[in-house]
């Protein structure tokens, strides 16, 4: 790769990643993804970069409140770990997982938080007052409160940053939503052409990678 360009290359991640020391190991697709969602309003980058920080258990981490990072199964995948990323268009998945999930429709989670809300007393008001303060509480509980509950367990869910553990150190390579699990091969082919040449060793199958699981 000619100097300038790879120059370029580095400079863009540490701008993207306002200049914190794991930019280098962001791969070039990754934060060029980043830079251009950001700027068409498509993902906050900072979604991303919360749970990078997380990883790399910087200073000004903090908890995301998703679920936790795991290794991906199967033979074309399972040197990759993943690491869901929150961001405000995945919200609506996470309350009708909250209240529509098998385990919520089992234990009927929505009918007994209706009930807890409906029955709750009211300050002595007229009926349209009424109506409107419960409706109120009803939205904010099932919204808000349905979101915070599953922030609360680590349990929000969203899309994936994808990377490789090596030598100690985390390499991020890109994003991936669920449904490209539905063909592995056409993942990991994605990720080998767009980082392959910066991060040649989480390609080579002749290698072994640490499998320490991230904090």
């Amino acid at each position: 790769m000619p100097l300038m360009r790879r120059y370029e290359s580095l400079l863009l991640k540490k701008n993207v990643c306002l200049s914190q020391p794991y930019s280098h190991r962001m791969s070039q697709c990754l934060a060029l993804r980043l830079q251009y969602y950001s700027s068409l309003r498509r993902i906050n980058k900072f979604s991303v970069l919360d749970e990078i920080a997380l990883l790399e258990k910087t200073p000004t981490s903090r908890p995301t409140g998703t679920k936790a990072a795991e290794k991906f199964r199967g033979p074309i995948l399972e040197r990759f770990w993943h690491k869901h990323y929150c961001d405000a268009n995945h919200l609506p998945q996470n309350v009708l997982n909250k209240w529509f999930g098998k385990h919520a429709v089992k234990q009927e989670l929505l009918k007994k938080k209706l009930h807890e809300v409906l029955m709750a007393d009211e300050p002595d008001t007229d009926m349209e007052k009424y109506w409107e303060t419960k409706a109120n509480h009803v939205s904010h509980a099932i919204i808000y409160g349905g979101i915070e509950s599953r922030k609360n367990r680590g349990a929000l869910t969203g899309e994936w940053l994808i990377y490789y553990e090596h030598a100690g150190l985390y390499y991020y390579l890109d994003l991936a939503d669920h449904r490209e699990l539905n063909n592995q091969q056409k993942l990991f082919d994605r990720l080998r052409d767009e980082c392959a040449w910066e991060f040649p060793f989480a390609f080579d199958t002749s290698a072994t990678s640490s499998c320490i699981a991230p904090v």
